[in-house]
C-alpha cells in the first residue's frame, strides 16, 4: 500500500467512466501465493458482473448527533483532494477498477475534533439479487473517538459485492472498524480495508467473516508517526466448499509504532482459506513492536487452510513475533461432552462456537458480539460437521 494523494474532483459517474476505462486495460489477478496456494476465479466472470445493473438499494448508517455523513459531492475541494483515493488507487487491480467502474453508493463519515462518541455508529448494507459497490472514508480528528459497528448481508441470487474502506486517525484518536460479514455463500465478495494512523493515534479493525463463495478480505495500514498503534482481528466460519482469501498488513513507517495482526477460524466440509499476515519495519524505525497469530481448526478430511506470515524488518532494535496453529477437533472434548448425554453434533458445534470466542470478544459491543454468536450458530443448523 502506498500514500497516494491526488487532486481529483468527487462525481460518481465520472469515477464509474474512469473505472471503465482502466477495467478494459488491466488483466485479471492471478491470486496465488506459493506452491499449491492458488485460488481459482474460473467461475467468476469479471465481465459479466460489469455488465450487470447495480444494485438500487443504499446502505444505511445510523449515527450519534455530533458525527457529519456526507456524501461526496459535499466534501470541500481540499477534503476531495486529500482523502478520496489517498489510501487506495484504483490502478492498482482489476478488482478495484471494476469497483470504480461499478460504484453506487459513497460516503464520508467524519467525527470532529475532540468528540468522544458514546454510542456506536451503526452501518447496514444489503444486497438483493445485482451487483454492488460501495466506498466509505472515515475521518476521525484529533483527540476523537468512535466505535463503528457494520453488518454486510445478502439475498442467495446475490452475485457480486465489493467494498473499499479508508480510516484516517489522526493525532491522539481511536477508531474500531467492527464489521459482520453475513454475505450469501452464493455471493463473491471483494473487501479493502486501508487505515493511516498518526502520533499515538490507534486503528482497530474487526471482521468476522461468515458467507461468501470466495471472499477476499485485504487489511492494510500505515503506522506514520510514533506511538501509532494498529490491531487487525478477523475470524471466520467456513463450510461446503467456501473460499477465504484473508490478508493484513501493518507498515511501520515511523519508530516506536505498534502492530498486533490476529486470525482465528473454522473450516469444515470443503471449505478453504489462506491466511496472510505481513509485518514491515523500514530501516531507520526502532523500538517497534509486532505480533501475528494465526490459529485455525479445521473439521473433516477436504477442508484447508494455508497459514502464511511475513516478516520483512530492516532494524535490530525492535520486537516480533509471528505464528500459526492448525489444530482438529479433540476427541476427549467430544468423549466428554458426550458422556453427559449431548449428541455428537450438538457436541461438535459446542465446540466451535468456543473455538471463535476468543475473536468474539474483541468486538466491543456486548449486543454486536451476540448477534455474532447467533448468526454462527444459524450457519451451524442442519450442517453435519
Amino acid at each position: 500500500m502506498k500514500e497516494n494523494i491526488q487532486c481529483i474532483g468527487i462525481s460518481i459517474q465520472k469515477e464509474k467512466e474512469k473505472g471503465k476505462e482502466l477495467f478494459k486495460s488491466l488483466e485479471t489477478p492471478i491470486l496465488k501465493y506459493g506452491q499449491g496456494m492458488q485460488i481459482s476465479l474460473k467461475e467468476l466472470d469479471l465481465n459479466t458482473v460489469l455488465a450487470k445493473e447495480n444494485e438500487e438499494e443504499r446502505m444505511s448508517i445510523d449515527a450519534p448527533k455530533e458525527v457529519r455523513v456526507l456524501h461526496p459531492s459535499e466534501l470541500s475541494r481540499e477534503e476531495q483532494d486529500w482523502y478520496w483515493e489517498g489510501l487506495v488507487s484504483y490502478k492498482e487491480n482489476k478488482f478495484l477498477a471494476l469497483h470504480q467502474a461499478i460504484l453506487n453508493d459513497a460516503r464520508i463519515i467524519i467525527i470532529p475534533k475532540n468528540i468522544n462518541c458514546k454510542e456506536p455508529i451503526k452501518i447496514k448494507s444489503h444486497v438483493s439479487k445485482k451487483a454492488k459497490a460501495e466506498t466509505i472514508i472515515v475521518i476521525v480528528e484529533q483527540n476523537a473517538s468512535a466505535i463503528i459497528i457494520e453488518e454486510n448481508s445478502s439475498e442467495k441470487e446475490a452475485h457480486y459485492k465489493s467494498q473499499v474502506i479508508q480510516v484516517y486517525a489522526k493525532e491522539d484518536s481511536s477508531i474500531e472498524f467492527c464489521t459482520l460479514q453475513d454475505l450469501s455463500t452464493e455471493t463473491y465478495n471483494f473487501t479493502i480495508k486501508r487505515g493511516r494512523a498518526e502520533r499515538n493515534a490507534k486503528i482497530s479493525w474487526r471482521d468476522m467473516v461468515l458467507g461468501g463463495k470466495l471472499s477476499q478480505l485485504d487489511v492494510q495500514t500505515n503506522l506514520i508517526c510514533p506511538q501509532a498503534q494498529m490491531e487487525a482481528s478477523s475470524g471466520y466460519f467456513g463450510k461446503g466448499g467456501q473460499v477465504f482469501d484473508l490478508y493484513s498488513e501493518a507498515k511501520h513507517m515511523s519508530s516506536s509504532t505498534e502492530c498486533t495482526l490476529y486470525n482465528r477460524g473454522v473450516l469444515c466440509n470443503g471449505a478453504r482459506t489462506v491466511t496472510r499476515g505481513k509485518i514491515i519495519i523500514e530501516k531507520n524505525n526502532s523500538k517497534c513492536k509486532a505480533k501475528q497469530k494465526s490459529d485455525n481448526l479445521i473439521i473433516g478430511k477436504n477442508a484447508r487452510c494455508d497459514a502464511v506470515p511475513i516478516l520483512e524488518v530492516e532494524n535490530d532494535d525492535v520486537s516480533c513475533f509471528h505464528g500459526a496453529t492448525i489444530t482438529h477437533l479433540d476427541e476427549e472434548q467430544l468423549f466428554y461432552l458426550s458422556s453427559r448425554g449431548i449428541e455428537l453434533e450438538s457436541a461438535k458445534a459446542m465446540i466451535i462456537a468456543g473455538y471463535l470466542e476468543p475473536i468474539i470478544n474483541t468486538f466491543p459491543n456486548e449486543e454486536f458480539q451476540e448477534k455474532i454468536r447467533e448468526k454462527i450458530w444459524k450457519r451451524m443448523e442442519n450442517e453435519k460437521l
